[in-house]
């Protein structure tokens, strides 16, 4: 037979599903409540803060009196209440004590003078933790009485002022190094070192610490899992570890530690799509929609079917609708040294401003070569009709164009 402890929800005869905020909020047996927070604090079936305050609220109204509601308070002293109830009480005390012993002195001096015997005697104060008093014993004097013949017998002169001497010279050797003591200076004593752990110890150490915080934030104890997360940072810095005590930062609404932290978990794993999205999420929360905006155009480059990050850049885009889509590529733009020619685009625009500046100067000029040339046509249809005929007849000039092409 197994001597393993059976478990609260046997002992207690309940089951799982009473476990549960309708359950409790029905029940109206004191008893079977008590037994329900009994279970719920011992943290057999898991830690959960807040059905446990719901059942004792509701033990609360049906038994007020329940021992499972009373809280230990701690003790009054001098570090636990304000400084100055302290002194306020600490003042009533003495001045109670001063009281007391003026009122002892007058009721005893008033006795005294009496004499009445009829009276009792005032009782003395009284301490029970007070050690009871030996009775002093009387030193036997070592002086030996002139009469006491038989002490005289064994009594040796020389062994005597042998003691003296040794008890004479012991009293020197202490006075002797207690001023030694004195003159040396005070020594540093050095404490030994703190223990050295290997990095295997440290990484399992710092999982369980993490560990931990993680049961916090389960729990809505944000707090408390930053400090469990920086405890297992301290030990071993860890990418995961940076994202979750990234997320409780948000939680706690410091954003600005909370991007520090996905910082130093991308410092050591520059794709985790996590802490870029937890840093995109603490980016929009402190209004740095654009900068938001690149880094969900980082989480799908590394994953172009993140759904977070989708729905996260239509939503940004329609807020800003200048920005670029996520797909965007920036084209760079190079400076060309001054050993390339560099292209002058205004020399090829200049010719066409000069024919328009010189159009009115064209026509002028075909006018006069139109009228030159039926001059000369003229004049050579009546030369040909005076010129005899020939055998071999000269040919016609060439015909110039009217318009010359530019």
């Amino acid at each position: 037979m197994s001597n393993k402890p059976a478990r609260l929800l046997q002992k207690y005869d309940l089951l799982l599903e009473h476990l549960d905020f309708e359950y409790i909020r029905q029940c109206t047996n004191g008893r079977e409540v008590e037994n329900i927070v009994k279970v719920l604090r011992s943290g057999e079936e898991g830690y959960f803060p807040q059905l446990t305050a719901f059942a004792e609220e509701r033990l609360k109204s049906l038994r007020p009196e329940s021992r499972l509601l009373r809280k230990e308070q701690p003790l009054a002293t001098k570090h636990t209440l304000p400084e100055d109830q302290w002194r306020e009480i600490s003042n009533n005390l003495h001045d109670w004590e001063y009281r007391m012993k003026t009122l002892t002195d007058e009721l005893r001096s008033a006795q005294v003078e009496s004499d009445d015997t009829t009276v009792p005697r005032i009782r003395g104060t009284f301490d029970p933790f007070a050690k009871e008093e030996e009775p002093k014993k009387v030193p036997q004097s070592k002086v030996i009485k002139y009469c006491d013949y038989d002490k005289w017998d064994k009594f040796d002169a020389d062994t005597e002022m042998l003691k003296m001497d040794l008890d004479e010279e012991r009293h020197r050797e202490m006075v002797r190094l207690n001023n030694q003591k004195n003159s040396e200076q005070p020594k540093i004593v050095e404490l030994p070192p703190e223990v050295k752990l290997s990095q295997q110890e440290k990484q399992v150490i710092a999982g369980k610490l993490r560990e931990k915080g993680n049961d916090y934030f389960r729990a809505k104890e944000f707090k408390e899992a930053v400090e469990e997360y920086g405890k297992s940072l301290d030990l071993f810095p860890s990418a995961a570890c940076f994202n979750n005590r990234a997320m409780a930062n948000i939680k706690l609404q410091r954003y600005d530690q909370a991007i520090a932290d996905c910082n130093q978990c991308l410092d050591l794993e520059p794709q985790n799509v996590k802490a870029l999205l937890r840093k995109a999420q603490a980016l929009t929360s402190t209004d740095k929609r654009r900068e938001a905006y690149k880094v969900y155009c980082d989480v799908l480059r590394i994953e172009p079917t993140n759904a977070v990050a989708q729905t996260s850049t239509s939503a940004l885009r329609r807020q800003l609708p200048d920005l670029p889509p996520p797909n965007a590529v920036r084209l760079t733009i190079e400076e060309v040294g001054n050993d390339v020619p560099q292209i002058d685009f205004r020399e090829l625009i200049r010719p066409k401003k000069v024919i328009k500046d010189k159009l009115p100067d064209a026509i002028k000029q075909l006018k006069k070569d139109t009228v030159s040339l039926i001059q000369q046509q003229a004049q050579a249809q009546t030369k040909q009709e005076t010129e005899e005929m020939t055998l071999f007849p000269k040919q016609p000039p060439r015909r110039t164009p009217l318009i010359e092409e530019l």
